[in-house]
């Protein structure tokens, strides 16, 4: 469990780790360039065809070359559109900035030749930053061609981090002058449409970029500027085409570098021409907004994530590239769509979750195996199998030996322990959770030609117990699964064997309950040993009784003299002998049977019975009771014969006339409630010869006693048992003014509510 809960724990940090950074590298988009390059490799595959309305005026190097420097007059220009006006195309975009005035005669005839081209529209860009610290400023063009044309829109190109022209914002919001520029090409679709664009419509706002579906490189139908201005090409080849006018030679300044694949530039009124035809066809890449680029990024990581826990290393591995292909796949697919979703993250998310949580699991693994592997070299039980040394490794190899090691010598000990267990004396078997037989040794299956692997406990019973006694080993078992004050049960065999089995739990490591071992021990001769034994007392109890108490009889009534008293005393004394020892067996063999018992009661009633001998030499006893109605749990008959023996002890030992003093008190020792009976007399006291032996058998020293019947020398040894047997004590000692004092404490009865509870 700890290393599942450290792998847990693992595995939850490297999800974590892996999320925060999926969605961090997402959102400051750093992988940009990657997302490029494999967008780039994307867009080249299926290419859309260049509009055939469109027909691109270039500024070439021919041009240069036979009108001279640029910039050229404005008077050349003027030449142009006079041969424009001559065709009857549908708009006209001129890709050339006009922002600045030049000589007033060239402004003036340019003006008068753009005014002849009804469907005329003029560029204007910003430039950022700004003059005077403005955000940016706004370059129309001069108010003689503004005023001449059909429509003004920007021209501003939107450049990625690598400097490429990918993207392109249909319209800026000048927040300035409120007014909204859509772009050149959208205004020449409005003009040849007559509505907005479809692509504009869905715009959120002017911010949006739109990702631009380039055609082939050359793939537009160009002509030469100076043909065109020189009226070298014919008007019908000009008639309802869309012409785009920009400078395409080198040396100018307005090439850019565009996706198409060659690492080559493209001029700007190229790229215009690329965005109209994605205007008209209504194809632009739209960028996945953040929120579900983040939640495709990390599904492929979550679905690998959740794989650790169930996958091997080779599966993961299989899956790791399957998801890194479909993560291509589904960029493929989805940019096919329409829609461009940048796996940089989602792959990069793929690839380090791996290493990162094999990392982070070897380590777990590794710190729990030295752990284990050292607290298996500790409590390991060496067994005599002998093993070589480890030679010199690395750290993670040098463990895996360890863990071979480990494992040989578990299945060694194993071993061991399963030949220990199946050459047993006695018969021994073991049962799962479920009461199946998982194990059994030699002796517990002989006589069992299938078998008793896998059988069930109560079958196993069946075939071992004789049916008089299964009802008591099946009541013994169902006890051991409660609290039960029994430690075994004995029973007969079906073969007249008699056992006594003990069910005792196997528990793991972790202290859980994996089942129950059961032992059965052979105690046919200790039984029949204890058979004799009970016959012996029964002897002793009755055959030896008998005689004596007849003797007792004979002598009842008749004369007295000194050889008739010793006979009577000698009687007496083996009578109780007899009962002593008699009473001894009782308590060793026999368990304890309790019952709720009011003390002062019952030790008054076995002072009362001493009467006769409290007469016969005027003794008197007195009872000072302040137990206030206190109850033990004892048995009655040995706690009756136990202060009988002492307080007869306390009447023969005291002189003639004395006093016997019986105090009973409630008192409270450690926090625990007793009942403390002192027994007090008049007589000399302990000697000091057996006051360290006295609760020993046959410790008796009956020169001090005062009456003629003398000890047995087994009276305080049975009474210190059943006080013992009681969960009490019992101590003698000297009183300071003479006489002896035995104490006896025993445990105040629960109350009633808690036996019950």
């Amino acid at each position: 469990m700890r290393l599942r809960q450290r792998l847990g724990l693992e595995w939850l940090a490297v999800a974590l780790l892996a999320s925060c950074l999926v969605a961090a590298l997402g959102y400051w988009d750093s992988l940009a360039r990657f997302d490029n390059l494999i967008y780039d490799t994307l867009s080249g595959i299926d290419r859309p065809a260049p509009n055939p309305d469109i027909l691109i005026v270039e500024i070439e190097e021919d041009s240069l070359s036979a009108f001279g420097k640029w910039p050229w007059p404005r008077q050349r220009h003027a030449e142009l559109f006079e041969q424009l006006a001559k065709s009857n195309s549908k708009a006209i975009g001129l890709d050339v900035l006009l922002s600045e005035p030049g000589d007033a005669d060239g402004d003036a005839q340019l003006a008068r030749a753009m005014r002849k081209n009804s469907n005329l529209f003029l560029p204007l860009h910003f430039i950022f930053p700004g003059s005077n610290g403005a955000e940016y400023d706004v370059k129309q063009p001069i108010a003689p061609f503004r005023e001449a044309a059909t429509g003004l829109g920007h021209v501003n190109l939107v450049f990625d981090a690598d400097g490429v022209v990918r993207r392109g914002l249909l319209c800026f919001d000048d927040t300035v002058s409120g007014i909204v520029w859509p772009h050149l090409m959208e205004m020449i679709y409005r003009s040849v449409n007559g509505h907005s664009s479809t692509a504009y419509d869905r715009l959120k706002d002017c911010d949006q970029t739109l990702l631009i579906p380039y055609a082939q490189r050359g793939g537009h139908t160009s002509i030469s500027y100076t043909a065109l201005a020189r009226g070298q090409v014919p008007a019908a080849f000009l008639q309802d085409k869309i012409i785009l006018i920009g400078a395409t030679a080198s040396g100018l300044g307005d090439k850019y570098p565009v996706p198409l694949g060659d690492g080559g530039t493209l001029a700007g009124v190229e790229i215009m021409a690329n965005l109209y035809g994605a205007i008209v066809r209504d194809d632009f890449l739209l960028p996945m907004p953040f929120a579900q680029q983040l939640v495709l990024s990390l599904v492929p990581v979550w679905i690998l994530l959740a794989g650790f826990w169930r996958w091997r290393p080779k599966t993961t591995i299989i899956v790791s590239l399957t998801l890194i292909f479909a993560i291509l796949l589904s960029s493929a697919i989805l940019t096919k769509a329409g829609f461009w979703f940048a796996p940089g993250t989602a792959l990069l998310g793929v690839i380090l979750v791996y290493p990162i949580w094999g990392w982070r699991r070897l380590q777990a693994t590794s710190d729990f195996m030295d752990r284990e592997l050292q607290n298996f070299s500790w409590s390991k039980i060496d067994i005599p199998i002998m093993r070589s040394d480890l030679g010199p490794v690395d750290v993670i190899t040098g463990q895996a030996e360890q863990l071979t090691h480990a494992i040989s010598h578990v299945r060694d000990l194993r071993r061991f322990i399963s030949d220990a267990l199946r050459n047993l004396p006695d018969p021994m078997f073991i049962t799962d959770l479920d009461d199946k037989v998982t194990f059994v040794n030699l002796l517990a299956q002989a006589g069992m030609e299938d078998g008793a692997q896998n059988l069930a406990l109560d079958d196993m019973l069946n075939r071992f117990v004789s049916q008089n006694d299964l009802q008591v080993v099946k009541d013994y078992l169902d006890s051991k699964n409660g609290s039960t004050k029994h430690d075994y049960v004995e029973f007969t065999s079906l073969d007249g064997q008699i056992f006594a089995m003990r069910r005792a739990p196997v528990l793991s490591d972790d202290g859980s309950l994996k089942g129950h071992i059961h032992y059965l021990a052979d105690i046919t001769e200790v039984a029949h040993a204890a058979q004799q034994r009970e016959e012996v007392l029964q002897l002793l109890s009755h055959d030896m009784r008998a005689p004596q108490a007849a003797i007792l009889a004979l002598l009842d009534g008749g004369d007295r003299d000194d050889t008739i008293d010793r006979i009577e005393s000698h009687a007496r004394r083996t009578l109780a002998l007899a009962d002593n020892f008699v009473g001894l067996a009782r308590i060793d063999s026999s368990e304890f049977s309790g019952e709720d018992i009011l003390l002062a009661e019952l030790v008054e009633e076995a002072n009362d019975s001493l009467w006769p001998l409290c007469k016969a030499r005027a003794i008197r006893c007195e009872v000072d009771d302040q137990s206030e109605g206190a109850f033990v749990r004892g048995e009655p008959s040995s706690l009756y014969r136990s202060f009988a023996n002492l307080i007869d002890n306390a009447i023969k030992y005291s002189p003639e006339g004395g006093v016997v003093t019986i105090a009973i008190r409630v008192i409270d020792l450690d926090g625990q409630p007793f009942v403390s009976v002192a027994i007090e007399d008049q007589g000399k006291g302990i000697s000091e010869e057996i006051q360290g032996q006295l609760f020993e058998r046959f410790a008796s020293d009956d020169r001090l006693a005062h009456s003629k019947i003398k000890g047995t020398g087994l009276g305080l040894n049975f009474v210190s048992k059943v006080i013992e047997r009681h969960g009490g004590n019992i101590r003698g000692e000297n009183r300071r003014d003479g006489g002896a004092c035995f104490t006896v404490l025993l445990p105040l009865a629960p109350e009633l509510e808690e036996q019950m509870e």
